[in-house]
């Protein structure tokens, strides 16, 4: 397991009267720029009223969020500034990261617009984007590029506004050229005019803001240059913008998110990528793709692969293997000569080379079978035992995106696990050599095409809200690339899905014009199309999926409007579901009941409505005694119901029945539909399954034999989150007390904390809290003020594929309030740790509603 150690800086603590204004203390794990912080003014308070105060620079002006980012002096705290009259909230400069994986090299856009329909939109109806502009944040782009339009600012060019806005020394004027990749590429996909990549929304009009600055060592930008771009896009007019970046947190109380439903609010389409931590299972949509009304963008894998090969001589001839290199900054797996491959083992014995490895790899490639570590934890133990390459297959059908530690200086692969299991035998029966050549390319049918990717961030928002809203091609892509890194490549990201649908609405509100956002929000949910799942003989979930595959030439072509478009179910109840009780069992069960507006917007046919179900997958994060799953530990997938396409009982699968409301519409009337849903009753709850499906409309209009189907995803808990915990289980032993390794003390009442002692508080959370206090308690039971870095409002839960848990010091200073401007040292004497976390939907008033724990006691020393 890779551990996470955050920089930890003690605030310095300062005599100043209570804060007017609430200051944001993320959580450990979050990273942000050092002393710099995005201010939020109250409605008549002016910018003036902080820049006269000593100590603090103003840096951006923001007017639609109507505040100021900051930066200030080692000398003044936060609190300061949210005491200033005027601040509503301030909160820490946080960094943002790209929403993509990979790169692979492929060509099929074609049959992506074909399975959209976005080609039937081009051929038959005419749509090109022509009249609608597009505002696009994110790296810049390469507007030299002849299938971008080789122009910026000129006439008849597609590049009409934009800027640099990735740092304050940089005018916003000067011209956004991509010295990344990532913004060139979803250019490409959203207004590509070449031949070899076809944009969705050709003629569409373009502005680039570019966030991201070529000096960054990592691909990171923060709020204050997302704030900044974002108001400069809303000012130039644009009626959608793309954003394909995103921070991790499962709740939509923060700046960027609160931006995006302002710019909702006031008409513009705000289209962002749903993020790329699906391997740590549900909760994971970033931010601000869980803002109120924002389009949340799942990623649905390519159907073809073209990619590198290798070439691996057996026993039995020669064999061509199609693989994924390891992203950068690894190089790329190139093997010019014929190379022995051999399976190592490590000192446990496993051939998994989770520890060190004892065989001697020097000259070797080493193949590895995916589970129980990370990459990098494989790719390092062969690196370490002299491996010039490493090959890692999966333990489960299908790819994966592979990314190593910054430490990995050896080229990595990987392939299936079918192809994997060929070579192993191969080795097994003889000698087995690999080589790899850049210019080796071959294409074939992705065993995973069509499905949702596996790197797709889940549902629901900390609060059961229902995203992603909508799910597109964002697997495997191929688009234009800056003409310094070869012109074109593959990438895969919810970053490639989300300007996908950026175009698709672009070509919607071309064919309609006065079209509202809630409008488009309602028919890309209802005309699109639930995603299969082969695997279980189901469909995707709603929290993995949305709506499922964008359906654009329907969306377009609708003629009817469903009120709510989806259902989040956060409010069950246990009653008697009376006029269904023969059909739901037990009487005394969970149960929801909503009511459906259907309008007919066909001027001059009426309309008639059928009813159907289409039961979703199940999905958990847990095994049956309350522990984060193994399943998902060890191969990143979640347990899932039906766990394969076998029958199984009615009464584990969700439960959907309509009750009232007139199946005949008259021309541009409405009607209402109830239905009551119930959850898979025969899953029990103690195994915190999660549930949904769709309802499905099917629609026929008098004089015509097609019924059109609209469908109204729904997603919930099979339980009452109220009850659940919080904290990591504690069989796993967390929490813990860790020393400076971050390993677990083992005997706490035998520990003295002294002034050279790094004593840590390390927990991890299975889900998201509003409320996160750790504080430290005397012999007396007195509690005498929070940890460092201990108490923290909307925290995330922890993503297994950025750090597996949070880690909080303990020594002998502590805060007397929650902005961490009041502290003291303690005294010498016998303490302990105090934690408490308030549990999904609870009251902060209320004690009971949080989830406690208590380390056992520990001096602090002299």
């Amino acid at each position: 397991m890779r551990l996470f150690v955050p920089s930890i800086v003690l605030a310095i603590a300062y005599a100043i009267a209570s804060c007017s204004a609430r200051v944001v203390q993320y959580p450990s794990h979050i990273r942000v720029k050092r002393n710099s912080y995005i201010v939020q003014l109250h409605p008549t308070a002016q910018a003036r009223c902080v820049q006269a105060i000593p100590g603090i620079q103003v840096s951006r002006h923001f007017d639609m969020f109507h505040g100021v980012a900051v930066s200030i002096g080692d000398s003044v705290h936060p609190s300061q500034v949210a005491n200033i009259e005027g601040v509503k909230a301030v909160w820490p400069n946080r960094v943002f990261s790209l929403q993509y994986q990979n790169k692979t090299t492929n060509g099929s856009g074609e049959y992506l617009h074909q399975a959209t329909k976005v080609h039937q939109a081009h051929t038959e109806l005419g749509l090109n984007g022509t009249g609608i502009k597009i505002g696009i944040i994110d790296t810049g782009v390469d507007y030299t590029h002849p299938d971008l339009g080789a122009c910026w600012k000129t006439p008849n060019c597609p590049w009409q506004y934009g800027g640099s806005y990735a740092s304050d020394s940089l005018s916003p004027n000067d011209p956004p050229m991509d010295c990344m990749g990532h913004g060139t590429h979803v250019s490409g996909i959203i207004a590509s005019r070449g031949d070899r990549v076809k944009g969705v929304a050709p003629q569409a009009t373009l502005g680039m803001y570019r966030v991201f600055t070529c000096s960054s060592e990592s691909a990171d930008t923060n709020d204050a240059n997302v704030i900044a771009a974002m108001e400069a896009a809303f000012q130039d007019g644009h009626d959608i913008i793309s954003m394909s970046l995103g921070s991790e947190t499962a709740w939509e109380e923060d700046p960027v998110a609160v931006l995006a439903s302002k710019f909702v609010d006031a008409g513009v389409v705000m289209v962002v990528a749903n993020g790329n931590s699906g391997a740590s299972g549900l909760l994971t949509a970033s931010t601000p793709a869980v803002g109120r009304n924002v389009i949340s963008v799942g990623s649905v894998d390519n159907w073809n692969i073209t990619s590198a090969h290798a070439i691996f001589t057996t026993h039995t001839g020669q064999h061509s293997v199609l693989f994924l290199p390891s992203a950068a900054p690894a190089p790329p797996f190139i093997i010019a000569n014929n190379t022995l491959v051999v399976s190592p083992t490590d000192n446990t014995g496993s051939a998994l080379a989770c520890t060190n490895i004892t065989n001697d790899l020097s000259g070797k490639v080493a193949l590895i079978q995916r589970g129980e570590c990370t990459f990098s934890e494989k790719a390092l133990n062969a690196q370490n035992a002299g491996a010039v390459a490493v090959v890692i297959y999966n333990n489960v059908d299908g790819m994966v995106d592979m990314a190593f530690d910054s430490n990995i200086l050896i080229p990595g692969a990987f392939i299936s696990m079918n192809d994997g299991r060929m070579v192993e035998e191969s080795i097994r029966s003889g000698r087995t050599l690999v080589r790899a050549l850049e210019s080796d390319l071959i294409t074939v049918p992705s065993p995973s095409g069509g499905h949702m990717s596996a790197f797709s961030s889940l549902g629901p928002t900390a609060e059961l809200g229902l995203v992603p809203l909508i799910s597109a091609p964002g697997g495997n892509i191929l688009s234009t690339y800056p003409q310094s890194m070869g012109s074109y490549t593959s990438l895969s990201g919810t970053s490639m899905a989300a300007p996908y649908v950026a175009g698709a609405v672009a070509l919607l509100k071309q064919a309609r014009p006065d079209i509202t956002v809630t409008h488009i929000r309602e028919l890309l949910v209802t005309t699109a199309r639930p995603i299969a799942d082969s695997s279980t003989g189901l469909v995707s979930n709603p929290y993995s999926s949305g709506g499922g595959l964008i359906n654009i030439y329907d969306a377009i072509r609708a003629r009817a409007r469903i009120d709510p478009p989806l259902l989040s179910i956060n409010n069950t109840r246990r009653e008697h579901p009376g006029p269904i009780n023969s059909y739901i069992r037990p009487i005394n069960a969970y149960w929801e009941i909503h009511t459906l507006a259907i309008q007919n917007t066909d001027s001059a046919k009426s309309m008639r409505i059928s009813l159907a179900h289409i039961a979703a997958n199940s999905l958990t994060m847990f095994d049956k005694n309350g522990t984060l799953s193994q399943q998902l530990l060890t191969n990143q997938t979640m347990p899932t119901w039906p766990t394969n396409t076998s029958p199984v009982p009615a009464n584990t699968l969700p439960q959907v029945l309509g009750i009232r409301g007139n199946t005949l519409v008259r021309p541009g009337q409405s009607t209402n539909i109830t239905v009551f849903i119930a959850p898979p009753l025969g899953l029990p709850e103690s195994e915190r399954w999660f549930y949904g499906g769709f309802i499905n409309f099917k629609l026929t209009w008098d004089g015509e034999s097609t019924a059109f189907s609209h469908v109204v995803p729904y997603a919930g808990f099979n339980g009452d989150m109220r009850k659940l915990s919080v904290l990591a289980s504690a069989p796993i032993g967390l929490p813990f007390l860790a020393n400076s390794e971050l390993e677990p003390i083992e005997n706490v009442s035998e520990l003295t904390i002294s002034a050279d002692t790094d004593v840590y508080l390390a927990v991890s959370l299975d889900l998201p809290t509003r409320i996160f206090a750790a504080s430290i308690v005397d012999a007396t039971n007195t509690t005498r003020g929070y940890l460092p870095l201990g108490y923290s409002e909307y925290v995330g839960r922890t993503l297994l594929d950025e750090a597996p848990y949070y880690t909080i010091p303990v020594n002998r200073t502590v805060f007397h309030d929650t902005q961490m401007t009041h502290s003291s040292e303690l005294s010498a004497g016998s303490y302990h740790v105090h934690l408490k976390v308030l549990r999904p939907f609870g009251d902060p008033a209320l004690e009971s509603d949080f989830q406690i724990w208590d380390s056992d006691t520990f001096k602090l020393g002299d």
